[in-house]
């Protein structure tokens, strides 16, 4: 069975005869996944491309297996490498299980509306995740889910 793949928008629901916004439609909710495995004591990044403007919706991070270094290991999300635009302190060392990161008033309103900084009309936006251990570590694995709609 083949793929179908959609260049803008969903909007789903009933249309009413001679309406153009049916009472019952909505914008249809999409995510995008990532996972991050240890590295030492090296900061671990993972980049996803959202389409320009869209609005994040909420963030799930499960972590399968708890980072183990030294001291920490915070997980953010942002616009680029460390960045916490959209999410910062998520602890991924303390224990396993899914975390919805406490935002801020200003991530969310990086949130609505997501954006590439410095280039004009882009046509998808960047969102990376990365997790920053202090301390070695030989164990800690993570899986990410960003959830987003489209504008």
């Amino acid at each position: 069975m083949g793929a179908t793949h959609l260049s803008g928008p969903i909007i789903a629901g009933n249309l009413q005869t001679g309406d153009t916004n049916g009472p019952n439609q909505g914008a249809v909710n999409l995510m995008q996944l990532t996972s991050i495995t240890q590295n030492s004591t090296t900061a671990v990044s993972s980049t996803l491309y959202i389409p320009a403007g869209s609005i994040i919706t909420d963030v799930h991070v499960d972590v399968l297996t708890a980072f183990n270094s030294a001291t920490s290991a915070t997980l953010s999300i942002g616009l680029t490498a460390g960045g916490t635009e959209y999410a910062s302190g998520v602890n991924v060392k303390a224990a396993t299980g899914r975390i919805t990161p406490t935002f801020t008033a200003a991530q969310l309103a990086a949130m609505d509306g997501v954006t590439v900084l410095g280039v004009a009309a882009p046509t998808t936006a960047p969102v990376v995740v990365t997790v920053t251990p202090v301390g070695a570590t030989s164990a800690g694995y993570v899986f990410v889910t960003i959830f987003y709609v489209q504008q």
